[in-house]
């Protein structure tokens, strides 16, 4: 500041208006990203959720197909030794 630049009160509460007015902007920006930031977790937490059923169902399947393979396999070997199933 120069030497002959007085300050007044009203510059002060001007500046002080100003700088609250942009607080404000700053806030409600925050306030939207983060519920942005909300819905975006949400989205990914339903995502995961899916995924963990999808690799649940999997794990079954990988478990349970081969127990059938397993248990079937004799019954289907016999049929055909038996003769039930020729080929022609």
């Amino acid at each position: 500041m120069a030497d002959n630049e007085t300050v007044s009160h009203g510059d002060i509460y001007h500046k002080l208006g100003t700088m609250e007015g942009k607080l404000e902007s700053i806030i409600l920006q925050l306030a939207e990203k983060r519920n942005e930031v909300n819905s975006l977790f949400s989205r990914v937490r339903e995502v995961e959720n899916k995924l963990a059923w999808g690799m649940g169902a999997a794990a079954i399947i990988s478990i349970v197909i081969p127990m059938l393979i397993t248990a079937l396999g004799p019954q289907i070997h016999l049929r055909e030794l038996n003769g039930i199933h020729r080929p022609q």
